[in-house]
């Protein structure tokens, strides 16, 4: 998101504006000398211009936000880490460790996704009540925000909240967070299922997950992740003729670099992936894990489906650039 922080601009201004207000409005002139430093931080004279001039300037950001600077504000009223991989870490370790060392952890690790619902469902009653805390600061000075501004948000956290009913609806709504070109609350744009254990109790398939993407230039896509008996992740890659295969595996190999983990392909290509150039459709995901949620494997699959969609907007571009110069 451009400029709007939340904890910054409730740390800076909100807390400090009613802090002056409670020692300065009732007892205080404003036309008063200011108290000693000792006994009050900042004169409110002083404080309210750069107070009112944030307002302005949140509420004109606010009136602008695109999707992804949307979902920025959502996770920061939500307190939940900028990106996926440190939430994962979070969940898993909980512990300081080097990047390498976290990433084995949590590709030996299993999720509790009970615990990923109590926290969404507790910081969604306290991202409201900042959410409403910040339209009192704004009725306070005389402004007021138009309610799309704000709607978005409170319909946004109320979809959160919502989604703590069941482990399906939990994870999706939070992989949703980390994909902020999906709208979170289209059912259509995402699909995700939780393979459920079998009759012997076994599980349908162990430590997997298996994403479709329907992109808007190549087809469909499909990727199944797997772990490997060496501390590695094998991707099995189905595509199109047309996709960029190459393209992919650079970008999945530099994330596995990242994280000091080997990640090898098997390709495949198939002509019913094929579609006619001309045909258009919206990015759709389809994703299916093993019940035993593997963390790893879930940042993997973050990261296959942001590449993806990196590698399908380019062309777009390409497209665009093309049609220009005819």
């Amino acid at each position: 998101m451009s400029n709007i922080n939340w904890g910054q601009f409730q740390n800076s201004f909100i807390g400090g504006f009613n802090s002056a207000s409670a020692n300065n409005v009732q007892n205080t002139p404003l036309n008063a000398n200011p108290m000693p430093m000792q006994q009050q931080s900042t004169p409110l004279e002083v404080l309210l211009p750069n107070y009112i001039a944030q307002l302005k300037q949140t509420t004109n950001e606010l009136a602008t936000l695109n999707q992804q600077q949307t979902m920025n504000m959502l996770k920061d009223l939500l307190q939940f880490p900028k990106h996926f991989e440190q939430l994962l870490s979070q969940l898993t370790t909980n512990q300081q460790q080097s990047v390498s060392q976290t990433a084995l952890l949590m590709l030996a690790s299993n999720m509790n996704l009970g615990d990923l619902a109590l926290l969404l469902q507790n910081n969604s009653k306290e991202a409201m009540t900042k959410l409403y805390q910040m339209l009192a600061q704004f009725n306070q000075v005389g402004m007021a925000l138009k309610d799309e501004q704000v709607n978005e948000l409170s319909k946004l956290i109320s979809f959160v909240a919502a989604s703590t009913t069941n482990d399906v609806q939990t994870l999706k709504a939070t992989i949703l967070m980390y994909l902020p070109w999906l709208p979170l609350t289209d059912p259509n744009a995402f699909k995700l299922e939780i393979a459920s254990a079998g009759s012997d109790g076994s599980e349908k398939s162990d430590d997997s997950i298996t994403i479709l993407i329907a992109t808007e230039n190549y087809g469909n896509l499909q990727a199944e992740i797997y772990k490997t008996d060496k501390d590695g992740i094998r991707i099995e890659l189905i595509t199109s003729e047309t996709f960029p295969q190459k393209e992919i595996i650079d970008l999945m190999q530099e994330e596995g670099r990242k994280y000091n983990i080997n990640i090898n392909f098997d390709l495949y290509q198939k002509d019913v992936f094929n579609k006619d150039k001309n045909e258009k459709s919206e990015t759709q995901v389809y994703m299916n894990t093993s019940s035993g949620i593997n963390p790893f494997l879930l940042l993997i699959s973050n990261a296959i489906i942001k590449n993806v969609h990196i590698i399908d907007s380019k062309e777009n571009l390409r497209e665009q650039r093309k049609e220009k110069l005819e």
